[in-house]
């Protein structure tokens, strides 16, 4: 299971011209409440008496009261792709990977639902800590986070720095289980080397399944045992970015400026497939990863490592609707460096290309879901049409990136949906 907050990361995969498509331990509650927040396990906000929310799939036009998601900026520090808030939003909730633990946000009311702390103490002070989005598993049953903490000595005992891992029932706030994890010292970011093309050195859960829980931080990948919070194996130097039928798939450094994909058994660690000489790797589909590959994009099944689409200019960014599509795009100053490609998840047949020698702009890509692709041209939001690649909605008043049925998140806001 790669998780609802998987599929909708942006995978790379750089640009030109548009084309050429081919091819834990312990389970138990534990964890507070910080100041007004709902304690862990607590409602807030009832709402039984209220007319049943108005949905949308997928919603075109946003509009109303919008929510406040505190917690969810990132540090003034950040930049490049590490400045996405670290939000997840799903069937009405957003899920917020704050400073000291995970927020699970009526986005109806505003109100937190529960909150469940981690067990050590965020650093204070400061511009704050760079975070990744929570994992949402397939089912919606459980939100995953992880955290970079520096745990205090005592006597003649130094500090010690682990990275705090939590799995959280979403309907209940209970902890399904924990973990703490040695980490390495470039855990701190001072000495990784930023492997993904998003730049971010921030701890993840990238992926779990029934017996392996699938951790990044910095430069380095571990493998846990869910039941016992065990690690695994580890591997350094290396990112993972997708887990699939039992493939942990991800870039690997293997020089200055060199590097490859790689596949591994979720198990052991050993190796299953490569791709040698690709760069600035991104999870593009629950199934399917994209890197540089030379003076192209390439996008990889992360089961087996065969090439499924390519792309003839590099750097170009994939997302997935959640559903059967995946959209890949090209940003640049001119306009001739901007394009889109969207194909099916399973055919990889490409449905639709701008530019299309029509004349019409290309959009600026922020979200894909249900079939809807949101994005802005200059500063007016638009939303297409996944499957056909026309305008659905000119006038949608935002350009989400985190979208679900009632609506989606802008910056660090919830839009309603009003269409």
């Amino acid at each position: 299971m790669g998780g609802r907050g998987a599929a909708r990361r942006w995978g790379v995969v750089t640009a030109g011209a548009v084309l050429a498509a081919v091819a834990l331990t312990g389970c138990g509650g534990g964890g507070g409440a910080p100041g007004a927040k709902a304690a862990e396990g607590s409602k807030g906000g009832g709402d039984a008496k209220k007319p049943a929310r108005r949905a949308y799939d997928p919603p075109v036009r946003f509009e109303g009261n919008a929510v406040d998601l505190t917690g969810a900026g990132q540090p003034s520090t950040s930049s490049g792709e590490a400045l996405r808030p670290a939000v997840t939003l799903v069937d009405g909730v957003a899920y917020v990977d704050d400073e000291g633990g995970i927020d699970a946000i009526d986005t109806r009311t505003g109100d937190s639902r529960w909150y469940v702390a981690t067990k050590h103490e965020a650093e204070r002070g400061g511009f704050g800590t760079e975070r990744v989005a929570p994992l949402v598993s397939d089912d919606g049953r459980t939100v995953y986070a992880a955290w970079d903490r520096r745990v205090p000595g005592e006597g003649t005992t130094p500090d010690r720095f682990v990275i705090e891992v939590l799995a959280v029932d979403t309907a209940t706030g209970r902890k399904t289980w924990s973990a703490e994890i040695p980490s390495d010292p470039s855990s701190t970011g001072l000495a990784a080397t930023a492997i993904g093309a998003d730049g971010n050195l921030a701890p993840q859960v990238v992926g779990v399944d029934a017996g392996t829980a699938v951790v990044t931080d910095a430069d380095t990948t571990y493998a846990l045992d869910p039941a016992t919070g065990a690690v695994r194996w580890k591997k350094g130097g290396y990112r993972a970015l997708n887990l699939a039928e039992g493939v942990v798939a991800g870039g690997e450094e293997t020089g200055y400026a060199k590097g490859r994909l790689l596949g591994v058994d979720a198990e052991t660690g050993k190796r299953r497939w490569t791709v040698a000489d690709a760069r600035q790797p991104a999870h593009a589909a629950p199934r399917l990863l994209s890197a540089n590959l030379g003076d192209r994009t390439v996008v990889v099944d992360a089961v087996t490592g065969a090439t499924r689409v390519s792309f003839d200019s590099r750097d170009w960014r994939c997302l997935d609707d959640a559903r059967s599509l995946v959209a890949c795009s090209r940003n640049g100053y001119r306009a001739s460096d901007r394009g889109i490609v969207v194909f099916d998840a399973t055919t990889f047949r490409h449905t639709w290309v701008l530019p299309d020698h029509s004349g019409r702009s290309v959009p600026r890509v922020t979200g894909f879901w249900h079939g809807a692709l949101y994005g802005e041209v200059g500063e007016r939001p638009v939303v297409l049409d996944g499957l056909t690649g026309k305008d659905r909605e000119t006038e949608p008043n935002a350009a989400p990136i985190e979208i679900d049925r009632y609506g989606g998140v802008e910056g660090t806001r919830f839009v309603p949906a009003a269409g």
